[in-house]
């Protein structure tokens, strides 16, 4: 368990520490020197049922605000500290406020120096703090009352804490692991030591990890707790960690994340529920946000203030995942705005406050299982991208899997969408096909681009691609090359047209991939160029023909014979790409038809382009390893 310190300044935060573990957490001169506390420091107290409990001290002073938000990032409980002969004061009030808003209801209310005060202060201190923390959790137990230099009351302080780490239940290790840095220097003989907590998962020593936000390659040489080896770390506990890797002298620092490469993830645009401060008000000019151990400038809207749901653009991108804290603060006034937590890390730029997208994050808010929430989307979006919700969550395989294996989902690929979406898809293409196939009976079906463009289902190019092979292996579509049908559809083309587009069809099919052009085949079938070309358009409209350019057609089974030639090289490439020469000389069909040719395959959805290669869509790759 990780316990903060939180307090006015020289309320005897650090020496009731001191009076607890035997350790002055003041190590720097300038600590020393001045009696104050100005950066975060750590101490450990053995319980002999408990184990090592981690004691995180953190400055007082309103100038130190950054660095004490930064100590308070992944701790269990906190002891609000007032000194006896003062009261509560204008950084108790602060820290309060600022324990609520990170959520960090469990703790006590220490009253301290109670050697320094007298009969009167101490009782008006009662008073002030009962007054200052009614309503709220530390309100549930009295205020313990001590003396670090005495030692009076001290036992039971002592007991408080043991009973809140008896409370705690049991540490959940689910999840990857992430380790947020709060401290970085240097041991002689052996170098770069970071301290921190980590906040979910498991480390051993010999892990391999990502460090953001550079994501840069680092190893975890060792692991100290108070000074001794460990070969294991939980979430819940803090830490030093003797790294090697892709280190120098910006990286590691505080704020920083070590994470499995998979769960690496920066975003600039978070959307949060957020609690304002009473008395204080947003405005749209620069404020600063802090999240994890990280101070960034940034701004921040809201999308519905009655709701409590805001958006905040950063300036710079960070790592954060659902669930985490977010304080926003005035940095000119040095004044706490307000604060919340994660609902969406990877918030939407356009349509952010569109009725649909106020409602889904509405019924995230507060949601902290991975399976309600994968409901929840699945409910409001009319698909969900897995490998995205993997990381917004931050889940495992195994947990990403168990998430999707409890609610009911149909998978396009890495699509998620919810089976009565998939329902209605599937009923609204069926019904396309049957107003095409009255409407033209001499139709042989739809190419692809055709028929989503007429179903209008609302999805994602990959998805809708991946949909209709799903349908023809279902029997409940029937495709031939690059047109689709109903199983039970006969096209009845009229009697004057069918002797002339079997000369048609046995001239395309002799040429294989390099068809002629309609004057070449009006010409050979003693034909104008201008009928053959109305003839060839008619029969493109009725799905015979594929219109790879204004003046080169394909028969539809070809569709297939021309994506095989992409699937080969994508099978055979290290990045699985091509370029068009490439294409070119595997096909033979020449430079030009090979352009025309490869921009017909992006247009129907067999491959897409990028920095001068083509990939392969999803629905074709899928296609190709059946058919392999």
């Amino acid at each position: 368990m990780i316990i903060a310190t939180a307090g006015h300044v020289d309320h005897g935060k650090t020496a009731l520490i001191k009076a607890l573990t035997g350790k002055d957490t003041d190590q720097l001169p300038e600590e020393q020197r001045r009696g104050l506390t100005i950066d975060l420091g750590f101490a450990w107290l053995h319980d002999p049922q408990l184990g090592p409990l981690a004691f995180v001290d953190v400055p007082g002073h309103a100038r130190f605000i950054r660095t004490m938000l930064a100590g308070l990032a992944g701790v269990d409980a906190a002891l609000l500290v007032v000194a006896a002969d003062e009261g509560p004061m204008p950084q108790t009030r602060e820290h309060l406020t600022l324990l609520n808003l990170l959520g960090i209801a469990r703790g006590r209310l220490v009253i301290s120096k109670i050697d320094r005060a007298s009969t009167e202060q101490l009782e008006a201190t009662r008073q002030a703090v009962a007054e200052l923390v009614q309503g709220r959790a530390l309100a549930e137990h009295p205020p313990l009352e001590v003396s670090s230099l005495t030692g009076e009351g001290m036992d039971a302080l002592r007991l408080a804490i043991q009973q809140l780490g008896q409370n705690a239940g049991p540490v959940d290790t689910s999840g990857p692991p992430r380790f947020l840095v709060d401290r970085r220097f240097s041991v002689t003989g052996s170098g770069c030591v970071v301290t921190g907590s980590l906040l979910s998962g498991e480390l051993h020593t010999g892990n391999q990890l990502t460090l953001t936000p550079e994501a840069r390659k680092v190893r975890i040489r060792g692991m100290q707790q108070d000074g001794q080896p460990v070969s294991r770390l939980q979430a819940g506990q803090r830490a030093a960690l003797n790294l090697a890797g892709e280190l120098d002298a910006e990286h590691p620092q505080r704020g920083d994340w070590l994470l499995n490469a998979a769960m690496h993830q920066l975003t600039d645009r978070l959307d949060i529920s957020l609690r304002l401060v009473s008395d204080t008000r947003l405005h749209r000019g620069t404020l600063q946000i802090l999240t994890g151990a990280t101070a960034t400038s940034g701004r921040v809207v809201w999308l519905d203030e009655s709701a409590g749901l805001a958006q905040v653009l950063l300036d710079q991108p960070v790592h954060v995942a659902v669930g985490d804290c977010v304080i926003v603060r005035e940095p000119a006034a040095n004044q706490t705005l307000g604060g919340g937590r994660v609902i969406d890390p990877l918030g939407r730029q356009r349509g952010r406050t569109k009725q649909d997208y106020l409602a889904r994050l509405a019924a995230l808010h507060g949601v902290t299982s991975p399976t309600e929430a994968l409901a929840i989307e699945l409910e409001h979006q009319s698909e969900v991208a897995i490998p995205a919700f993997a990381l917004r969550w931050q889940l495992t395989e195994t947990e990403l899997a168990n998430s999707l294996s409890k609610v009911p989902v149909v998978r396009l690929g890495d699509q998620a969408l919810h089976p009565q979406r998939v329902a209605h898809a599937e009923q609204t293409i069926v019904t396309t096909l049957q107003q095409s196939h009255a409407e033209q009976p001499e139709q042989r079906g739809l190419t692809l681009h055709t028929l989503l463009r007429r179903a209008a289902l609302g999805l994602s190019p990959p998805s809708s691609g991946l949909l209709l092979k799903r349908m023809v292996d279902k029997r409940l579509l029937r495709q031939e090359g690059g047109i689709f049908a109903l199983p039970d559809h006969q096209p009845q083309l009229a009697e004057s047209d069918v002797a002339f587009w079997e000369q048609v069809s046995s001239e395309l099919t002799q040429a294989g991939l390099r068809p002629p052009i309609v004057g070449e085949l009006a010409e050979r079938l003693g034909t104008s160029r201008e009928e053959m070309l109305a003839f060839m358009r008619r029969m493109q409209a009725w799905g015979y023909l594929l219109g790879v350019a204004p003046n080169r057609f394909y028969l539809p089974q070809q569709l297939d014979q021309l994506a095989a030639v992409a699937a080969a090289l994508c099978g055979e490439s290290e990045d699985g790409g091509f370029i068009a020469a490439e294409y070119r000389d595997r096909s033979r069909i020449g430079r030009n038809l090979t352009i025309q040719v490869l921009e017909y395959l992006d247009r129907a959805g067999v491959t897409w382009y990028r920095r001068q290669r083509r990939y392969l869509q999803p629905a074709w790759q899928r296609q190709q390893a059946e058919d392999n």
